[in-house]
């Protein structure tokens, strides 16, 4: 690990978590879900799961509802969507907290560790900390998330007659929902949206976050290794919504799996909606790791012509003394160990020019795309070769 000047005091005042501090989190500490020290992540799954889940199970048991019941596709388990929402996206959306809790902090830390924050410029580094743990505790954030999660669940069940609620509700009036549709309306799909809106938020103060940082004077190097001035570290911030992509394209992937299955869609003809539908959850989760682009773009564009000038002048003399053998005395450029030989400097130069604008590279886009493909390439694989299936994705990442 590369150390920049500041001294190890200095990382610890640096900590910052995308969860702990939130009302979300307060709220649920407060209930004693989630413990004094930690965050109880895999407890909390389970009761998640288990509460969604579990009480429309047992009421599906009861009733006849669970296998059969007039029709197979009247059944809880042909409805894929409720399965996917309550025992794969809920407790994997809690599980990404934990996810977040443990990878972040190291990686804020590093900024400093690794002297792109200069002890000059930490101050500033701490104070844009400070403000996006302001923004994050702020409740009128919350306040607008319950407000659309309880319109979106309610009014949304209601009106639209979801394929989820239509075997729950078998009238066209709100007396005929039964314990299991009320269970859906008022527990299941809230619960499922207020995570998922509660991610969104997150991934919009990782952005903000960013779009601050990018704004500060970065000691960033040109010529890293890394091409992208020494930022690939930040790319593993994609890791955090890895649980999230996966969860989203479960739920949706489920809702095309029971058309295919039930209803005699064809997996072939809705190919469009499933590569657009992983295509759009992955930019959305991609997205707040963009704002890093603004200072590499504009860190390529100058290191470009500063670099430039610098080959072209040390090649110059090069030229001067070898070619037209005239004597330019001893000039340091030429003999400055950090160069090298004309060759060592090319490469320098070549560096430069290959780095990236975006802080994107494999391991970002696998974290984020895989998760968001995999359950489209579950509904594909329905109805195509999983050989052909998985040959064409491999072909398209290697």
């Amino acid at each position: 690990m590369v150390k920049g000047e500041s001294t190890s005091d200095d990382v610890p005042n640096v900590d910052l978590s995308l969860v702990q501090g939130d009302p979300g989190f307060h709220l649920q500490r407060r209930l004693r879900l989630i413990p004094e020290t930690g965050m109880g992540t895999a407890r909390r799954a389970f009761i998640f799961a288990a509460v969604s889940w579990l009480p429309l199970a047992i009421w599906a048991l009861v009733t006849g509802r669970a296998f059969s019941h007039g029709n197979p596709d009247d059944t809880l388990v042909a409805h894929f969507g409720i399965h996917a929402r309550c025992l794969i996206a809920i407790p994997l959306m809690v599980v990404a907290e934990g996810v977040a809790q443990k990878l972040m902090p190291p990686l804020f830390r590093y900024f400093v560790e690794s002297g792109i924050v200069t002890p000059e410029t930490l101050p500033g580094f701490r104070d844009r900390l400070a403000a996006m743990a302001r923004l994050r505790d702020r409740t009128l954030p919350w306040v607008v998330i319950l407000a659309a999660t309880m319109a979106w669940s309610t009014v949304g069940a209601v009106v639209e007659r979801a394929e989820e609620m239509a075997w729950l509700n078998p009238g066209d009036d709100i007396g005929s929902i039964t314990f299991g549709g009320w269970w859906f309306i008022l527990v299941i799909r809230p619960l499922f949206t207020a995570l998922l809106l509660v991610w969104l938020w997150r991934a919009c103060l990782l952005f903000v976050l960013l779009c601050k940082l990018g704004r500060m004077p970065l000691a960033l190097v040109p010529s890293h290794p890394d091409r992208v001035g020494g930022l690939s570290f930040v790319e593993r911030l994609a890791f955090v919504f890895s649980p999230v992509a996966f969860a989203v394209s479960a739920v949706v992937a489920a809702s095309f799996a029971h058309e295919v299955v039930y209803h005699g869609a064809s997996a072939v003809q809705m190919k469009t909606l499933l590569v657009a539908s992983a295509a759009l959850i992955s930019l959305v989760f991609l997205i707040p790791l963009l704002p890093l682009a603004v200072p590499l773009g504009a860190l390529k564009r100058r290191a470009i012509f500063d670099y430039g000038s610098l080959v072209a002048h040390h090649d110059r003399l090069v030229h001067q003394r070898w070619i037209l053998h005239r004597d330019i005395g001893t000039p340091d450029i030429l003999d400055a160990p950090e160069l090298g030989p004309v060759a060592d400097i090319h490469a320098i130069y070549e560096a430069v020019r290959r780095m990236r604008s975006i802080p994107f590279s494999k391991l970002s886009i696998v974290a984020i795309v895989v998760p968001a493909a995999v359950p489209m390439l579950y509904v594909a694989a329905m109805q195509l070769p999983l050989s052909a299936v998985l040959g064409k994705v491999l072909k398209a990442l290697v």
